[in-house]
């Protein structure tokens, strides 16, 4: 019979965080209906369809905890003495003391007992025949933060073991900013970078030349589109967004010249200095928006090449090079293994078959990571999966290097990298963790301006009981590989520690509500791993954010995320001024997902939703064009406020059409003043370009993540005029002249 016991439900959705009720940007309460409520349960592994299936599911949530002695992950702050642990037990396991014995993660071994008494139970339960009792026993030896084991054998000798996680109070920050200091960056898409020597895409080689241009300028941080892997199968996959790996990079960064390989292969030289080679390049570096396809055709051309010289001299002679290359072949361990795996098979059975674009349509035996076909098919193809390995190995080799040269010419953060909030559907981390992901939801948002149904970002989201069952491991092992040679951390989406916005697999985005996660745990671990590898963290905290959640990200040490444009104050019309922004954050213009400042000013991107039919009516078209004149005007006003409408004697000639730079260099001025620790600059903004990064709700109908910079990276000091910026930038930011 179809579900009539809505109490219930409703019952079983709190207690699985699923939220009855969300509220849109605007305020406006939508309430999750039946079907979306039951879709959810299903993604999470409790299809509900009738009554009974309701109460079993209730009944089987409610003795999850009771069916176990003891909870598989325990997270602690490392001033919480003593620590609480619940034990479930039975009868026969009370009547004697109960050992534990905590394996510390520096290898050392403490142990002790209890003698759990009447007065520590905490409640009784009969499940079948038993009469189960719980109990809150204290651990007050507290080991030093980090990650440890802590066993526990019962009287009748059944033994349960626990991760017990303990975390400082906040994330990491550099000496500099506790001092006062006010640091500033330049925010680059690596992919959109021109030189004369690259290959038609922005690489590490890029990235190293213009860390040499900007450390002398004062820039302490170089700010980074996500490095994720994408899909080399299929390279049109561009959004940094939406990878199939956010634990390894994206080889095609790789400056194939710099390769160890490629100075000591003639055949690579011979084909790169070709006639026919060299066109290639050239057509590939003169298009205006990047060929992912031509380009990853060429790289992999040499790529090949270099991998069959690294195994003729080095890895049939166990060279010093090959060591290296098993060393990290060992750390990376199954999830590297695993990762290359993939590649691998996916690379064969989409030359088989070009419409095999996803893992799900692999023969079914090759679904399952475990499967013994699996397992034979990389016996037998070991070079085929070792290329992709090879490939990881350089990219980390070089992307190394950047952090090291930042490092060494004095920047304060040096790299900032960005982590996307989740994995594409068809991505090698769902196929390698299927029963971490909810594979038949996604994760979106609610309606806003651009999007007033919603949206759906096609990525699927990971089910929170599965991080806690297996100690949240999956979540440790991606901020280290994001944190690793990393300065900083921009957490996208940041409001996902706390919950994510499900949608379900019918209806418009709109239909889904949220889901709730544990966030008190997330955050410590964050915190954690943001201390061990000295990295910085920010939250992208835009959008339907409780204010509870900005609360718990500012006492631990995360920077908030200020956009001039959302900066203003609808009550009294006007844009807030730098003394209102907070210290804990970093400030900027725009974001990828928003319009450059001169496009912002021109209403370039307006236009662009008009042409392409993105407004849901005329009237919401013409109010969005009368909010962004008010805007225009209320950041004139802002400026005149701050008396930064006079250009201070630089009277260079403009840039752009429109937007001259006695508005970019005040609007930066404006932000470079405020409070805010960090302030990141865009290139794009001082570059004058009006198409901007990334146009939310659109997939083929815009070039997202194509767009390439204005100027060649040799002509940034000139025509870009970086100096002119900087200099002017820097005097607002370090008015004494100290760092």
């Amino acid at each position: 019979m179809p579900v009539t016991d809505y109490d219930a439900l409703d019952a079983l959705c709190a207690t699985c965080g699923i939220a009855g009720a969300y509220h849109d940007i605007w305020g406006i309460r939508h309430q999750a209906s039946t079907e979306t409520k039951q879709s959810l349960l299903g993604a999470i592994g409790l299809p509900v369809s009738e009554n009974a299936d309701i109460h079993r599911a209730l009944e089987r949530e409610h003795l999850r905890d009771w069916e176990r002695v003891v909870a598989p992950v325990l997270v602690v702050a490392e001033n919480e003495s003593p620590i609480r642990v619940t034990l479930t037990l039975e009868p026969s396991q009370t009547d004697k003391a109960i050992h534990w014995e905590l394996n510390e993660e520096t290898g050392e071994v403490r142990r002790g007992d209890w003698m759990p008494g009447d007065t520590s139970i905490m409640a009784e339960r009969i499940v079948g025949e038993i009469r189960l009792k719980r109990f809150e026993v204290p651990l007050f030896y507290l080991p030093v933060t980090g990650y440890h084991h802590l066993i526990i054998t019962t009287a009748n000798g059944t033994q349960a073991q626990t991760s017990l996680i303990v975390v400082p109070q906040s994330c990491y920050q550099p000496p500099e900013l506790d001092r006062g200091c006010k640091l500033w960056g330049i925010a680059l898409q690596l992919y959109a970078m021109r030189s004369c020597r690259n290959w038609g895409i922005g690489d590490f080689a890029d990235l190293h030349s213009a860390i040499d241009i900007l450390a002398p300028l004062g820039v302490n941080i170089i700010g980074l589109n996500p490095l994720h892997a994408l899909f080399p199968h299929l390279p049109e996959r561009a959004s940094p967004y939406s990878p199939t790996s956010r634990d390894f990079l994206n080889p095609l960064y790789l400056n194939i010249e710099a390769i160890d390989e490629y100075q000591g292969s003639g055949e690579v030289q011979r084909l790169v200095a070709s006639k026919e080679f060299q066109v290639r390049l050239k057509a590939l570096r003169q298009v205006e928006l990047v060929d992912y396809a031509g380009v990853w055709s060429a790289k992999l051309e040499a790529l090949i090449i270099l991998y069959r010289c690294f195994r003729q001299k080095h890895i049939a002679h166990n060279s010093a090079r090959a060591i290296a290359f098993r060393e990290f072949q060992a750390e990376g361990g199954t999830d590297l293994h695993e990762f290359a795996l993939f590649e691998a098979l996916q690379a064969h059975f989409h030359r088989q078959d070009a419409a095999i674009g996803c893992w799900w349509l692999w023969p079914e035996l090759y679904r399952n990571p475990g499967s013994n076909a699996v397992a034979d098919w990389a016996a037998s193809n070991t070079e085929k999966v070792e290329f992709h390995l090879y490939l990881q190995w350089n990219t980390e080799l070089q992307f190394a290097e950047a952090q090291m040269h930042c490092s060494d010419l004095g920047m304060t953060v040096g790299i900032y990298r960005d982590l996307a909030v989740g994995v594409a559907k068809a991505s090698a981390q769902t196929w390698a963790a299927q029963p971490v992901f909810a594979l038949e939801s996604s994760i979106g948002a609610p309606p806003d301006d651009f999007n007033l149904h919603g949206q759906d970002w096609k990525l699927p989201p990971p089910k929170p009981q599965a991080l806690i069952d297996n100690a949240y491991s999956p979540f440790i092992k991606t901020l280290r590989a994001n944190m690793r040679n990393a300065g900083a951390l921009r957490i996208d989406h940041v409001m996902g520690l706390m919950r994510l916005f499900w949608v379900p697999p019918k209806g418009p985005p709109e239909a889904g509500t949220y889901l709730a996660y544990p966030f008190t745990d997330l955050l410590g671990i964050l915190a954690l791993e943001s201390q061990r590898n000295q990295c910085l963290i920010i939250g992208e905290d835009l959008g339907t954010v409780p204010d509870d959640i900005r609360s718990a990200l500012k006492s631990r040490g995360v920077l908030a995320y200020r956009i001039l444009y959302f900066e203003n104050n609808s009550h009294q019309r006007s844009f807030n001024s730098p003394a209102d922004y907070p210290s804990q954050a970093v400030a900027s213009v725009g974001s990828h997902d928003l319009p450059t400042l001169s496009g912002f000013w021109q209403e370039s991107d307006l236009d662009m939703r008009e042409k392409l039919d993105l407004f849901p009516s005329a009237e919401h078209r013409d109010q969005l064009r009368y909010t962004r004149a008010r805007d225009r005007d209320e950041i004139i006003s802002a400026l005149e406020r701050e008396n930064l409408m006079q250009v201070d004697g630089m009277n260079e000639e403009p840039i752009g059409e429109d937007l001259s730079s006695k508005v970019i260099l005040p609007v930066h001025r404006y932000l470079a003043r405020s409070k805010a620790m960090l302030m990141m600059v865009q290139l794009e903004d001082l570059f004058c370009q009006k198409t901007q990064v990334n146009l939310p709700g659109t997939i083929d109908e815009y070039p997202n993540w194509r767009g390439k910079l204005l100027f060649k990276i040799e002509d940034w000091l000139d025509q870009g005029r970086l100096e002119y910026y900087a200099q002017a930038i820097e005097r607002e930011r370090n008015p004494a002249g100290t760092k």
